[in-house]
């Protein structure tokens, strides 16, 4: 295909592509622990994988459905389907197989995609699609044949039935900006999960965003990508390193092992990633164990507050590095709000100010706005924001009531217009007419010098309705807080209706594929 046709005429992920394979072909676009590509071998395996899902079926407009760890193969098929103006729709790998067999009958796919390790778990999903009303049986392809070079060997993998060698490879479609690029599932925590419908203009917002807020120097920067990508932070992260010419490097998503990444980043050089405030607490404890010569000049956070020691802490690792928090969710295409590394410090606790091209408000329950100071939602209307739900009207409605989007956030604002959370909408406890919110529980808990994390979750109470219970994991197993250590902590702090009324301690927490502790499964503990 001419390389001028291709910039001109083809969406930003595959023009990116087709930019990088000409000027750098020979720069590292893709590195994991097996394999190595550069950018010119990256855009010839994406142009075989998209013929090889234009002779499954696949063509513009279709949904297909990936189910698989982190690997240098994953962004293949994301880059091939949209390649060819289809839909991409990453899948929750830890997913069981009933679960998963919801988003593929919600989205129906014309193809699904799964790793080996992923294969089986998914077959059964496919199976309990078989013979269910009004839901067809999508074609099943291996990620290792979906991402091979032409020609492969068995050493590295065969073609799918009916080869690709032979067929032609398709130019790239030329979907419209406002045109469905990927189909992003929630966690589903107050039920199904829902799609999120995100945009190719969706995604050019953030990535444009982010090449500035992160410091991109295009194709110098190495960056890491150890979240699993089929969430929105990950995935965004590597595309917008695609589009600046960057060296994704990028670990596997099961398990978390602070010295290998540090020994990840030394080698690949890696100047640039995100991860949740207890990874980097990891990160920062184990180098200063075992120091490695790494070259990190930014990291981000978010998913939960870091505390001003970890700031701390992390400016002494490294020094010289710029930082960010990030605040968003799914359906605003990742962030909408951040934090700069000048105010970190500052505004102790806060996820900052709106992102360029976000509009918030916080509002009450009839969306009028509340006074600074005082306890809302917050509500965006923005060019990240998602169009809709894939296939459910209702929740669509639900979540642009009033004309904005609904985040389920409930935050303050201060004088300077810094936000700071204070819940989810679901998560606030109601004890006895009062309102508690967890988050603010949490971050004062997450002081006492005894606790490493903390979650407070509410528990059914006769005569208060609700209470809130702690749950802690402490810095050390033979010297955990009680409760009476934690109230007496709280007190002064806190008004006293909002005091935990009972404490739970805990090795570790249950965490959703992205970090998050995932407190549905905790309420189901107290």
């Amino acid at each position: 295909m001419d390389i001028e046709f291709a910039l001109s005429r083809t969406h930003l992920p595959i023009a990116s592509l087709y930019r990088h394979a000409h000027e750098i072909p020979d720069s590292l676009a893709l590195v994991d622990d097996v394999r190595t590509l550069t950018y010119a071998e990256f855009l010839d395996r994406v142009r075989i994988a998209a013929a090889r899902l234009a002779s499954a079926g696949v063509k513009e407009g279709d949904r297909v459905a990936l189910v698989g760890g982190n690997s240098a193969l994953y962004p293949i098929a994301i880059y091939a389907t949209n390649y060819l103006g289809a839909i991409i729709v990453p899948v929750n790998f830890r997913l069981a197989a009933g679960e998963i067999g919801f988003i593929l009958g919600n989205c129906e796919p014309t193809v699904v995609v799964a790793d080996a390790e992923r294969a089986q778990v998914t077959e059964a999903a496919l199976a309990d699609l078989v013979g269910t009303p009004g839901v067809f049986t999508p074609m099943l392809l291996g990620l290792d044949a979906l991402a091979a070079p032409a020609g492969a060997s068995s050493a590295d993998a065969e073609a799918p039935a009916g080869g690709t060698d032979h067929l032609g490879i398709p130019d790239p479609a030329v979907p419209p900006l406002e045109a469905d690029q990927a189909i992003m599932y929630t966690s589903g925590t107050t039920g199904r999960p829902k799609g999120a419908v995100l945009s190719y203009s969706n995604f050019l917002s953030t990535t444009m965003r982010s090449s500035a807020s992160w410091g991109y120097v295009p194709g110098r920067d190495a960056v890491l990508v150890a979240s699993p990508m089929f969430h929105i932070a990950a995935f965004n992260v590597m595309t917008t390193n695609i589009a600046n010419g960057a060296k994704c490097v990028i670990t596997p998503s099961s398990g978390f092992d602070a010295g290998h990444l540090l020994d990840i980043m030394a080698e690949h050089g890696v100047t640039r990633t995100f991860m949740v405030p207890a990874q980097w607490q990891l990160i920062a404890d184990e180098q200063a164990r075992n120091p490695r010569e790494v070259k990190l000049e930014f990291w981000s956070w978010g998913a939960a507050p870091a505390t001003e020691a970890l700031l701390t802490q992390m400016s002494e690792t490294f020094p010289g590095s710029n930082s960010q928090a990030a605040f968003g969710q799914t359906e605003t295409t990742a962030s909408g709000v951040s934090l700069s590394h000048e105010d970190s410090f500052r505004k102790l606790g806060s996820v900052g100010l709106p992102d360029r091209n976000y509009s918030i408000r916080v509002v009450d329950s009839q969306m009028n706005d509340v006074p600074v100071g005082e306890v809302g939602e917050i509500v965006y209307r923005c060019p990240g924001v998602m169009s809709r739900y894939w296939n459910n009207e209702a929740a669509t409605a639900e979540a642009f009531a009033g004309g904005w989007f609904h985040s389920g956030d409930l935050v303050k604002q201060d004088e300077e217009g810094f936000l700071y959370v204070v819940d989810r909408v679901k998560d606030m406890i109601i004890s006895g007419g009062e309102n508690i919110y967890c988050a603010e529980l949490e971050n004062v808990i997450a002081w006492h010098p005894k606790v490493a994390e903390v979650a407070v979750v509410g528990r059914k109470d006769p005569k208060w309705g609700e209470v809130p219970v702690a749950m802690i994991v402490p810095h050390a197993d033979d010297d955990a807080p009680t409760l009476e250590e934690i109230r007496a902590f709280c007190d002064g702090k806190l008004a006293r209706y909002k005091l935990p009324k009972d404490l739970v301690v805990k090795d570790a927490f249950p965490r959703s594929g992205t970090g998050k502790i995932q407190k549905t499964v905790l309420r189901t503990e107290v």
